[in-house]
């Protein structure tokens, strides 16, 4: 699901509720649906969706939506909760059932106003930030039941504050929720919701997969009048004939559609210019592990109101838009370049300005992480002002701080250039879909000596040319130097760039006892990873999060808890953790006892669960590295039984794995490495990483065997 660009419309219209329109209404459930207890269609489904119909019209400001669902399993009764998502820089209010304007009626249906939404018509429901477009958006009618395995109908009823939450969310989304009544297994859940808007903001997107398996889906999208071949059919209620005016003052001309869909499945237009689509047996979406975003991999159809039909044209004059509002918002300015003369000395090499200027920024306050609220999010989109602004607060977002490094680049004469990226986190590029709100981060491409260098100052705590995973193997679009502009993909990081380290000694005791103090090294995204937790945690906290990682890795009847973090505010020095380990180890039995070979690893289970057709590919976000070197110092009299072979294996070239023991006098000392060099693979090596790190847990899991020596004479 993604956003559109909204187009240009300054009035502000106050819509009057209106019933729903006339399909899809509300029908008795037949017998068999009643009885429905499984689906041989869906083997093992917690829910179906027995039918799903949208319908968007622009020329009459409305989009609908309806659903009918049977519960089929205890999971299934999550279909009750029916999500809206939105973005965090939208807050969606009711102002109070008087002042709202609100009423239940009949049946459980609902009448609302929100001031000042706007929803952007997608899968359920995408709303957008309205600040510049001013479009009022009317829930006009919510209608929802719960119909009982015996028949009774349940009708969702309440106050419209009662009904409609929301629910702040991670990822810059929060939602917007209502919850259907009294579901239990063999229910049916129907509902159904009108939202009519002063103009409509934006071409539809219709995700067709959904979390369960769709028996039969629907979907009408009506053009606005200009794209109709009578354009004056639109009728009383509907917009005018004028032509589309989207940012910068583009005429949109054309209409497009990126389409996914099953194998022999298209889209259609009628007569009438209405655009159809009717399907049915659709699969649930993918719940693997290990899975990229799929926002842009399921079936989905996107519209598009467009200035131009070619992709190479779109892409270039939204550069060059974003371009000069960037270098208006980043001019030059005595104050920027004051700063630049007091941090920057004109002998300086451009790599030493470059960095010292990102310290700088790095010292500023990033709301994105010091907010115990995250702000609205902007995405790339250029502020309105100057970044003076940003400089006199010393504050500002992830965007902005980009903005302020470019900036100070520019006036300390270092060649740089902006690169809009899709976060790998949230998106899979495509510059086949003409929408830029793809594009949600800026990074800065360095030319030194004619090298590009990639930096982050956007993520706080990210060492200089550390990207942010999510920003690694990432694509987005930049100008080069001539003003074209080019397809990016930035670079994935090594797996020895991500490491944890650990070492240790643990003394043990004829009874099997363990103490000792372990060292854990944490480089890359694993020190970021909690550097960035710490921003917006009580110290507490990170601790307690610290020893729940712990207490999953070390062996059972061991305790391990965190002393300190060295360097924690410092992601130029080495991020340390101190553990202290304390507890039994092992169970004497006569005089012996045996130990886990590996301290850390011998709890380890699979994370890739078998699987009968892998059709994801898999994402482990980055390439990465564990080291362990523990030494069991052994109880006096005490000697290993035997010498532990060394153990290594690999995975072709995507990872290796090596276990060596040494042993000393009264000491064992044990060094395993576990090195992981891809970032993402294709669904058909998934059985061989599987197979991998089945040998891995298998290995991980031998133990030592310590002896007591006899006395002398026996």
């Amino acid at each position: 699901m993604r956003f559109h660009p909204f187009l240009r419309f300054g009035t502000l219209l106050l819509v009057a509720a209106v019933p729903l329109a006339a399909k899809a209404q509300f029908q008795p459930p037949s017998q068999e649906e009643l009885k429905m207890t499984s689906d041989p269609k869906a083997p093992g489904a917690a829910a179906v969706v027995l039918y799903r119909e949208e319908t968007e019209d622009d020329p009459h400001n409305y989009r609908s939506v309806y659903a009918r669902i049977k519960v089929l399993t205890k999971k299934g009764e999550d279909a009750a909760t029916v999500r809206i998502r939105y973005p965090r820089n939208l807050v969606f209010k009711a102002t109070g059932d008087n002042s709202s304007r609100s009423s239940v009626g009949a049946n459980g249906q609902v009448n609302s106003y929100f001031d000042p939404p706007s929803l952007q018509h997608t899968g359920e429901d995408m709303p957008y930030d309205v600040d510049t477009f001013k479009t009022r958006v009317e829930v006009a009618a919510l209608e929802a039941r719960t119909i009982q395995p015996d028949g009774t109908i349940i009708p969702l009823k309440g106050s419209v504050s009662e009904i409609l939450k929301t629910v702040k969310g991670a990822n810059k989304r929060n939602e917007l929720v209502f919850t259907l009544p009294d579901v239990q297994v063999g229910s049916i859940l129907e509902y159904r919701y009108q939202l009519r808007y002063d103009r409509y903001s934006s071409a539809p997107d219709w995700q067709i997969q959904q979390p369960w398996f769709v028996h039969k889906a629907h979907y009408v999208f009506t053009p606005t009048d200009q794209f109709l071949p009578d354009r004056t059919s639109g009728g009383e209620g509907s917009t005018s004939n004028s032509q589309l005016m989207g940012p910068h003052d583009t005429v949109l001309s054309d209409i497009r559609s990126t389409n996914i869909l099953p194998p022999g499945k298209s889209l259609t237009q009628d007569a009438m210019g209405r655009y159809i689509l009717d399907l049915t047996d659709i699969p649930p979406i993918p719940q693997e592990p290990f899975a990229p975003p799929l926002a842009e991999k399921i079936y989905q159809v996107d519209f598009y109101y467009t200035y131009t039909l070619v992709e190479k044209e779109y892409w270039q004059k939204e550069m060059q838009f974003w371009n000069k509002d960037l270098d208006r918002y980043i001019g030059s300015s005595s104050e920027i370049k004051n700063l630049v003369s007091e941090v920057c000395s004109p002998s300086d090499a451009p790599l030493d300005k470059a960095k010292k200027l990102y310290t700088l920024v790095q010292k500023f306050d990033n709301i994105d992480f010091s907010s115990a609220v995250p702000p609205p999010s902007a995405g790339d989109s250029i502020p309105e002002g100057h970044v003076d602004s940003v400089l006199a607060k010393k504050s500002g977002t992830s965007s902005e701080m980009a903005f302020l490094y470019l900036a100070f680049l520019r006036a300390a004469g270092v060649n740089a250039r902006p690169e809009r990226l899709a976060s790998r986190d949230l998106h899979t590029f495509s510059p086949q879909i003409l929408s830029t709100a793809q594009l949600d981060a800026v990074v800065i491409a360095l030319n030194i000596d004619g090298k590009e260098i990639l930096v982050d100052p956007g993520e706080k705590m990210a060492p200089f040319q550390t990207l942010h995973w999510a920003h690694t193997g990432a694509g987005g679009i930049a100008l080069d130097a001539s003003g074209k502009v080019e397809i990016v993909v930035t670079p994935l990081s090594l797996y020895t760039d991500n490491a944890i380290v650990r070492v240790g000694k643990i003394d043990l005791t004829p009874q099997g006892q363990a103490s000792g103090t372990i060292k854990i090294a944490f480089t890359g995204q694993e020190a970021l990873r909690w550097r960035q937790l710490a921003l917006h945690t009580s110290p507490e906290e990170i601790k307690t999060q610290l020893d729940n990682t712990l207490a999953s890795q070390v062996p059972a009847g061991i305790q391990a808890h965190l002393d300190h973090f060295a360097n924690l505010d410092n992601p130029n020095a080495q991020l340390m953790a101190i553990v202290q380990v304390s507890g039994s180890l092992a169970a004497p039995a006569g005089n012996r006892f045996s130990v886990p070979r590996l301290f850390f690893d011998s709890r380890e289970t699979d994370p890739f669960p078998a699987e009968a057709s892998r059709t994801l590919p898999i994402d482990m976000h980055y390439a990465g590295e564990e080291q362990e070197q523990i030494t069991y110092q052994l109880p006096a009299g005490f000697s290993l039984e035997g010498t532990p072979q060394e153990t290594k294996f690999n995975f072709a070239t995507n990872a290796t794995y090596i276990v060596r023991s040494r042993v000393d006098a009264n000491s064992v000392t044990t060094t395993r490495v576990l090195a992981r060099g891809f970032t993402t693979l294709d669904p058909a090596d998934y059985d061989g990483l599987r197979d991998f790190y089945q040998k891995t847990i298998t290995a991980d899991q031998q133990q030592l065997l310590m002896n007591v020596a006899s006395p002398a004479g026996h």
